[in-house]
């Protein structure tokens, strides 16, 4: 792939990330074109607020549009033109992919093909894997099938426990990432792309916390402390019922020196303490330092000992079978 000549970048989508990559271009004197959406724009992305909050405190323009077509993109697009995915919901039709003659790319935040589709940070911790990547590919009409144009490969420490752990983590190797990328760009280099090993492939889909974050109260202890951790921040928290109210659990860590306790005795709070709650679950014990209800309020005061946490089955089947798509408006699906 050769980059010599470009002379502008066409950003698609919206996070923490395209933010850096924009401003990292923008020091460059590169000149951005940033393609978004409503929700993009609206989400939540650091303590400066929202990312349409960052683009203005930044002097960043942007384009927003519901959709994308070859109509709206084609009068940005020449020779010198790159295309830049960045966490975007929108998938590129081929007469898009052939307007930029090669060099549309995407930035997937995980290893490929190893890592395909989304979540990788539930993914990765449910799977218990301290194996991390970053990847920049060709956009092909498949999904994360593209030759790969850069990669990094690392491991996550020990001390990544929950989604925001990893994602803090993976900002330092994610600016390196875009350092050479940029440089690249800047220096005209031609880069030889690598055909993805697609033997190797894993496919993850896409998750929502609110739809697929039910807790099942027959696995285990450790189970069950992992999969409240893959849905702890920035998410919602993985969640069940307590009497007729819905509530969230974060901040879990399981223990067995209270004993193995049966399966009939999971969901029971049995210890309230200043710190947490202790929740028996099948062959150990949970204690959870936050419980929220369904308007973000923490409600440990309001626990009673003696009581059961539990989920519905047909909770859990819906998690299961919930298919999540979102659009420029947000989940498309409930």
């Amino acid at each position: 792939m050769i980059l010599k000549g470009t002379n502008r970048i066409i950003l698609f989508g919206g996070n923490r990330a395209l933010l850096s990559f924009a401003l990292n271009a923008k020091n460059n004197h590169i000149e951005t074109i940033i393609f978004t959406d409503e929700y993009r724009l609206d989400s939540l992305i650091n303590e400066k607020g929202t990312l349409r909050d960052n683009f203005e405190h930044e002097g960043i323009p942007y384009i927003e549009t519901d959709t994308l077509s070859k109509s709206i993109v084609a009068k940005y697009v020449d020779k010198s033109t790159i295309g830049l995915s960045i966490c975007t919901f929108w998938i590129f039709k081929r007469d898009i992919i052939e307007l930029f003659s090669g060099r549309l790319l995407n930035y997937h935040g995980a290893r490929l093909p190893a890592e395909r589709g989304a979540g990788a940070y539930t993914w990765k911790i449910l799977s218990q894997s301290r194996i991390g990547g970053l990847t920049i590919h060709k956009v092909e009409e498949g999904l994360d099938t593209g030759d790969i144009v850069i990669c990094r490969e690392f491991c996550f420490p020990t001390t990544c426990r929950i989604p925001i752990d990893f994602m803090n983590h993976n900002e330092h190797v994610e600016k390196e990432l875009f350092d050479e990328f940029i440089a690249a760009v800047i220096e005209g280099k031609e880069i030889k792309t690598i055909p993805q090993l697609h033997g190797y492939s894993r496919y993850w889909p896409l998750l929502n916390t609110p739809l697929n974050g039910y807790i099942n109260w027959e696995w285990s202890f450790r189970d069950i402390e992992l999969f409240i951790n893959a849905f702890d921040d920035p998410n919602k928290g993985a969640s069940t019922f307590c009497g007729n109210i819905r509530v969230h659990f974060k901040k879990c860590f399981s223990d067995a020196s209270d004993g193995e306790f049966h399966p009939f005795q999971a969901g029971i709070i049995y210890r309230i303490s200043r710190e947490g709650v202790f929740v028996a679950a099948k062959g150990g014990c949970l204690f959870v330092k936050d419980i929220f209800d369904e308007d973000g309020n923490r409600i440990n005061n309001k626990i009673k000992i003696g009581s059961r946490v539990y989920t519905p089955y047909s909770y859990l089947e819906n998690a299961k079978m919930a298919k999540i798509i979102y659009n420029s408006k947000g989940l498309k699906t409930e």
